[in-house]
């Protein structure tokens, strides 16, 4: 299982870092042709702010993933220290804990959103594309960020066991 999850993560990164710098600039480029074809040419892209949300919404969840698996998140530090007085053993559990619960949470409403979206037939606003195309995707995106997340985890954990056991046996 060990040597899988440190085959697959990198792999996994790897893809979703691809796909993000691609959304990213697509995003870019529309944004770019949006404003010189509307300041230029009086004729901006129809439908380009939706567009543009849309790739928004994807490179958020798509970058979401290489976050968890880092686990580099902006943190904000209320609680912590009330946290590691009362019980230091496991302030890291907890709050990797929070991570993975939120993380989940965030995951099943999108798949319900995504679901909704899909039985009810839904469209875009302005475009009047099917919904479910950038439901399901941002469903899709969460659900691999909540593997990474929890990959990223387990193999932090195993970089930790691992220098533990080098420092328990170098002290020998």
């Amino acid at each position: 299982m060990e040597s899988f999850i440190k085959y697959l993560l990198p792999r996994i990164i790897f893809l979703v870092k691809i796909l993000s710098a691609v959304l990213l600039f697509l995003m870019m480029a529309l944004t770019f042709i949006d404003v010189l074809g509307r300041y230029l040419f009086n004729a901006p892209i129809y439908g380009s702010a939706e567009m543009i949300q849309f790739l928004l919404a994807l490179t958020i969840f798509s970058a979401l993933g290489i976050v968890n698996a880092d686990d580099s998140h902006i943190v904000v530090e209320v609680f912590e220290e009330r946290i590691k007085k009362f019980i230091p053993n496991l302030h890291g559990y907890l709050i990797q804990g929070f991570s993975v619960l939120a993380m989940a949470f965030i995951s099943w409403q999108l798949y319900i959103f995504a679901e909704d979206s899909y039985h009810l037939g839904s469209m875009t606003t302005v475009l009047e594309w099917p919904l479910i195309i950038v439901t399901g995707s941002v469903a899709f995106l969460s659900i691999l960020s909540l593997i990474c997340l929890v990959c990223g985890l387990f193999v932090k954990n195993l970089y930790k066991k691992a220098e533990n056991s080098k420092t328990s046996s170098g002290s020998n």
